[in-house]
């Protein structure tokens, strides 16, 4: 893609695999509030999304019992989901081969910041980013914030970046600032489908991003 200097990746859903221990924390959560019938369905819709408004859907709170629950869930994802994380195949590969080429590589992310920082540490690939920027405990931010950061901190206009990520939210974010999305299709939420319908590329798997940019 002509003209890109910088792109920047949504964690969770398309650079690793946080599923199975998101949805474990979410449970966890849920039971030490004595709730034990939360479905598939509606963790499954938390994975994607401001996780404040996720984790009072999930478990039908009132706002202000939220950053209770929040740290309920920070306590059980650092003793127990972090570790159940896994790099999608060919991610670390990909990535390493992408900043090779002379990219500029970013993170945007609603997972917490030092959570995220931490993640990509443990994986050996916190220095292959240039800028990482993710969700504040204490102040709500959106995915809009976190691109425009990513954007200042390394001086680069929207028209220069691109944006991977798995999520509607991902999408409309980077619509909202003009930045070029392409859509990860083997994430949680955008299929091949709801890129084509909204004239965006997609890849099927993270190593397809090679062919893109050359």
């Amino acid at each position: 893609m002509p003209g890109t200097k910088l792109i920047i990746f949504d964690l969770d859903g398309t650079v690793n695999d946080s599923s199975p221990g998101i949805m474990h924390c979410y449970r966890r959560t849920a039971e030490s509030y004595g709730v034990a019938d939360v479905s598939e369905d509606a963790i499954r819709a938390g994975l994607c999304g401001p996780f404040f408004d996720n984790i009072m859907k999930i478990l039908g709170l009132p706002a202000e019992k939220v950053p209770d629950a929040i740290h309920r869930y920070t306590e059980f994802y650092v003793k127990e989901g972090q570790s159940m994380a896994r790099l999608f195949d060919g991610a670390a590969e990909t990535i390493k081969e992408l900043k090779n080429r002379g990219y500029k590589l970013g993170i945007a992310t609603l997972m917490a910041d030092l959570y995220a920082k931490g993640t990509l540490k443990n994986y050996g690939m916190l220095s292959l980013f240039d800028t990482v920027h993710g969700a504040s405990l204490e102040v709500p931010l959106t995915k809009k914030d976190l691109l425009e950061m990513c954007l200042e901190d390394l001086g680069v206009g929207p028209e220069e970046c691109v944006l991977v990520g798995d999520g509607i939210d991902d999408h409309l974010a980077a619509k909202e600032l003009g930045i070029p999305f392409i859509g990860a299709t083997y994430g949680y939420q955008v299929d091949r489908e709801y890129c084509e319908k909204n004239d965006s590329r997609y890849v099927n798997k993270i190593s397809d991003l090679l062919r893109m940019f050359q």
